[in-house]
Formats: C-alpha cells, sequence, structure tokens
C-alpha cells in the first residue's frame, strides 16, 4: 500500500468516526437544552400542576384554539402529590401569564389531550414557567356514578345501597 492510499484510508476513517458520532450527539438530545428550558428549535417548556392528570401521558398532544400546538414531554408527583405536567411549546407564539391549561376529551370516550387557553395579560410566561390556571381530568366513571346517585336520591333510594337490597 502506498503512502497516499494509506492516507486517504485514515482521513476516510476519521471523517466517518466524526459523521458517526455527530449523529449520536444529536439523536440523543443531550445537545437540545441549554440552561433555561428553551431548546435549540426555538420551543420552550412549561409545567402545569393538576390534581388529576388521567389520560395524560408523555406524547400527548398539547392543542390551542383546537390545533395541534406542543407536546407533554414530562410527568412527575410533587410533594403535594399532584401531577406536574411539562409541556414542550413552540417559542413563536408567547403565552400570557394567565393562560390555562385544561384536560379535555376528545367526544365523549375519545382521547384525552390538553388545551391552552390564552389569558389576557401583557407579560407572557418565561421558559421553565408554571401555569397557574389548571383544570384536572374528568373520569367519567365518577361522573356516570354521580348522576346514578342523584336519580337514585330523587326517586327516595340509599345511593350507598346496590340495586336490590
Amino acid at each position: 500500500m502506498s503512502g497516499d492510499t494509506r492516507r486517504e484510508i485514515t482521513v476516510g476513517t476519521a471523517v466517518l468516526a466524526l459523521a458517526a458520532g455527530l449523529f449520536a450527539y444529536s439523536s440523543s438530545g443531550i445537545g437540545d437544552r441549554q440552561g433555561s428550558a428553551v431548546l435549540s428549535n426555538g420551543a420552550y417548556e412549561l409545567h402545569a400542576v393538576f390534581g388529576q392528570a388521567d389520560g395524560i401521558a408523555v406524547g400527548t398532544e398539547v392543542r390551542m384554539a383546537g390545533m395541534p400546538f406542543g407536546k407533554v414531554v414530562g410527568m412527575r408527583l410533587d410533594e403535594h402529590y399532584r401531577a406536574v405536567v411539562t409541556l414542550r411549546v413552540p417559542g413563536a407564539v408567547p403565552l400570557p401569564v394567565d393562560s390555562a391549561a385544561l384536560i379535555l376529551t376528545e367526544g365523549l370516550l375519545g382521547a384525552k389531550f390538553i388545551e391552552l387557553e390564552p389569558g389576557g395579560a401583557l407579560d407572557t410566561l418565561a421558559p421553565g414557567d408554571t401555569l397557574d390556571y389548571t383544570q384536572d381530568s374528568v373520569i367519567i366513571e365518577d361522573l356516570l356514578a354521580k348522576i346514578v346517585a342523584r336519580a337514585k336520591q330523587q326517586r327516595g333510594l340509599d345511593p350507598t345501597q346496590p340495586v336490590g337490597y
């Protein structure tokens, strides 16, 4: 093997190793975060605290005005056993500080999603801020149980006793 061929193989191997390293780094997500929850694509993260977040998971759609707007990227429990949901939203649309996050259901028995309702304040939320106004998930089973109990009460039946007693 001549010296030129050996040099070309060495340079080619180094370029391939560098390309593989850059690909692994970019797909790992390590470089996406900067110091303040602003991502390299201009999106940023907000937090919303819910008493009950049934039906919400990482990857759940976040909407505004009924249109896709972002995604749920994290969930955890706080020290008071409330669900803290992390939302990733585009930076091009600033949200007022009095905006609200509501957990809604698509149709009667459809999938759940988070709807953001912008407020009217002039100040906007910064990356990493927490939405102050939230509405928990409505659980259909609980709602139906309340309706049945109310109907039993109106008929003079004891709603705590099962039917047949």
